[in-house]
């Protein structure tokens, strides 16, 4: 049973270290290193007698030139390396720590120094510094950075559970951090460094370290290496790879980021491989991991594809394209049941296709990789020195599993027909099955409708509602109404708004999906562009995802709690309107990777009034017209948030605005609140679209945009999508 973080015992390990312990206020900083930093930082600007040494600032942690060691800079690299080290030894990750610090940037790093939530191994931290200070000490002998890097020993040797593994922080750990952690090279980068402190590679010689650290350093070390073995996943009765985390006490696989599933990960099971090949006197068991894992290897490889990256007018893309002569590639995440390669946004849910994810994680995350490849030639000779009985018959050469026959690379998702509570079939009404469900669900009430065409008015007056249709492309409900001429004005004695689909208030927890729902009053009964919705709804935490969802006229998704109270959320949707405000959330609402096309008249519209709070947030989408067209409106209190979208040339070159020149119909106390971040407009934009959410309340990093955010962590959608995947799949 592995142990849990004991703060207090930690605390005592660095109260009882010599000079520059911590053992003075949280935060503080010993007086004279304080001044050392600040007359180092005085003097670099005032007078660079030193001339900087030619490499880029963002290599400078990972110099391994001598003489840079024996500059100022250096030395003012150093301090500013210990000021950042947090009380428990560590640091914290994806922090620029060469950067010259002003007197209050100090300040505020000083009174981060008591944090104990982010320290960690992960994104190579904590290592990175402990390298750049042992060499540091090498060149100058200035005991400060030896303490610095002894603490920072003592860190990682504290965060070892019993069974050999670490946690991505500690010690305060939040979800998923908990797990051993493989990801990013956490504990191969680890058992490496302890590897070469305790074998005194360079630069850990010349008194660095005691006897006594190594032998404990040699101990972990060998307990690492048995968490290893311990965690490598079965299948089939065979040995394989690794997942990225695995969990503390069942060594099962386990889940990171939403993006990050349980699954076999290639690319830091290559690490891993590497390090077990690195023992000198590899046993049994060691032999048996390392063949097991090149089998998988080979038996996974991907051949005639490679990573295709542009830049294309501002816009980013990354795509998998087949190419003959391309050299193996592995997929970094393979799925758990298939042992197949797929991507994941994050929403969760695990896909075949890059192009069905957003582009913020399509571009900015690494699917696939070649890092196994290297080990090739390593294993041959490994093997042929240690285990040649053993050895197994691997090449580079032969066809991949999607090549082959092992695997199919791009399976589809498909839906299990025996979840439906009611099948309907062309001819059937939809109403009808609506009507079989009890008035208050207690589990979700599934309808099928099978592909065909459908031409009524769906209104839906309870909760609970799952209503899918079998192919959003050729399962088509239309409906032609127009609001002052709504053809049905009231059901079972409440009155009825207008549009295809309707949800009645109290109508919440409904999810649509897999349909084409089309108002086609404008085109089929007068030439018109008055509000004609396609989904109206009263309901709240209500889902539509993977629909056309059309109209010839304003208003096409119109959901409207009362009160703006709603909360709704959206995903690959394709939105089109001739009309104006065709997404028109009064409430919270979410939307990503979804299409939007215009004629003419502003394209977005938000009603928060009532809460601050209330935001239309859209990711991951594109903006499109046949006109040019207005971006988006508002006439009440509203916030927008765009996060990774486009918009064509034929989105007018302007901000989101109040609706009206000519009038006032609410003086929106609130203003302006229009935040956006990495948000393309082909042609260029004035200025409107610049990067500005730090301006945003809370100044919400990009990657903090999320559906859960949106709604304060008080509804998951993305987790009732995936508890419904069975039916919903696509």
């Amino acid at each position: 049973m592995p142990s849990k973080f004991r703060l207090a015992a930690f605390a005592a390990i660095f109260l009882s270290l010599s000079a520059g312990s911590f053992a003075q206020p949280a935060g503080s900083m010993q007086p004279e290193q304080r001044d050392q930093l600040r007359k180092r930082q005085a003097a670099a600007q005032q007078n660079p007698a030193r001339p900087a040494m030619p490499m880029r600032r963002v290599d400078l942690l990972r110099s391994t030139d001598p003489a840079f060691f024996r500059t100022d800079e250096a030395l003012r690299i150093g301090d500013q390396v210990l000021a950042y080290q947090r009380i428990t030894g560590g640091w914290p990750k994806n922090v620029d720590m060469t950067r010259r610090l002003t007197d209050a940037e100090l300040a505020q790093v000083q009174a981060a120094k008591s944090r104990t939530d982010d320290s960690t191994i992960d994104n190579n931290a904590t290592t990175t510094q402990m390298i750049y200070l042992a060499r540091l000490w090498q060149a100058t002998r200035e005991e400060r950075f030896r303490v610095g890097f002894t603490k920072a020993v003592e860190y990682l040797l504290s965060g070892q559970y019993d069974n050999g593994g670490w946690p991505q922080f500690w010690p305060d750990m939040t979800g998923y951090q908990v797990h051993i952690t493989f990801n990013d090279d956490a504990i191969v980068n680890t058992l490496e460094l302890f590897r070469d402190i305790y074998t005194e590679q360079d630069p850990y010689g010349n008194g660095l370290t005691d006897a006594a650290l190594r032998a404990r350093l040699k101990t972990s070390f060998d307990k690492g290496i048995e968490c290893i073995l311990a965690t490598q996943i079965v299948k089939d009765g065979k040995l394989s790879v690794w997942c990225q985390q695995h969990d503390r006490e069942t060594f099962a696989p386990a889940p990171a980021r939403a993006f990050e599933l349980p699954s076999y990960c290639s690319a830091e099971s290559a690490g891993i491989v590497r390090l077990l090949m690195s023992l000198p006197e590899p046993d049994a068991r060691v032999k048996k991991a390392v063949h097991g894992a090149m089998q998988w290897f080979d038996t996974y490889k991907l051949t005639g594809l490679r990573i295709e990256r542009t830049f294309e007018n501002g816009i980013r893309n990354t795509r998998l394209v087949e190419d003959p002569s391309a050299t193996p590639i592995w997929g970094r995440f393979y799925d758990l049941k298939w042992c197949e390669p797929y991507v994941c946004d994050r929403d969760g849910i695990a896909r075949r296709h890059l192009e069905e994810i957003g582009p913020e994680r399509r571009n900015g995350y690494g699917w696939y990789n070649s890092r196994a490849a290297d080990l090739y030639p390593l294993y041959d000779a490994w093997a042929a020195k240690y285990d040649p009985r053993h050895k197994v018959r691997i090449s580079l050469q032969t066809p991949g599993a999607n090549q082959n026959g092992t695997i199919e690379m791009f399976r589809r998702p498909v839906i299990d027909r025996k979840a439906f509570d009611v099948v309907v079939k062309p001819g059937q009404s939809i109403q009808a099955a609506v009507e079989q469900a009890p008035a208050t669900p207690e589990k979700p009430f599934k309808i099928l409708v099978l592909k065909g065409k459908y031409n009524e008015k769906v209104i839906i007056d309870r909760p609970n509602i799952v209503l899918v249709g079998e192919d959003r492309d050729e399962t088509v409900l239309t409906y032609a109404e127009l609001s002052s001429k709504r053809t049905v004005r009231e059901y079972k004695g409440k009155p009825v708004g207008n549009g295809v689909i309707v949800l009645q208030e109290g109508a919440d927890d409904v999810v649509i999906s897999g349909l084409t729902v089309y108002n086609n009053y404008g085109s089929t009964v007068e030439e018109t562009t008055a509000h004609q919705m396609a989904i109206f709804g009263r309901g709240t935490r209500t889902i539509v995802i993977n629909c056309h969802v059309w109209a010839d006229g304003n208003d096409a998704m119109s959901l409207w709690a009362p009160e703006s109270n709603g909360m709704y959320y959206h995903a690959d949707l394709d939105l089109r309107c001739r009309g104006v405000d065709f997404l028109c959330p009064r409430g919270w609402c979410y939307a990503t990777r979804c299409s939007f096309y215009g004629d003419g008249m502003a394209m977005i519209w938000h009603d928060g009034r009532g809460d601050p709070d209330k935001k239309l947030v859209i990711t991951n989408s594109s903006f499109d017209a046949k006109s040019p067209t207005l971006l988006g409106r508002y006439h009440h209190d509203a916030q927008f948030y765009l996060v990774h979208c486009t918009l064509s040339e034929n989105v007018i070159n302007g901000n989101i605005h109040y609706a009206y020149s000519d009038k006032v119909l609410d003086p929106c106390p609130w203003g302006l609140r229009t935040y956006y971040y990495n948000c393309i407009r082909e042609g260029g934009q004035s200025g409107w679209l610049r990067n500005n959410l730090s301006e945003a309340p809370g100044a919400p990093e990009h990657y903090a945009v999320t559906a859960a955010w949106t709604f304060n962590y008080e509804w998951d959608p993305e987790q009732r999508i995936r508890d419904l995947w069975d039916v919903l799949a696509y």
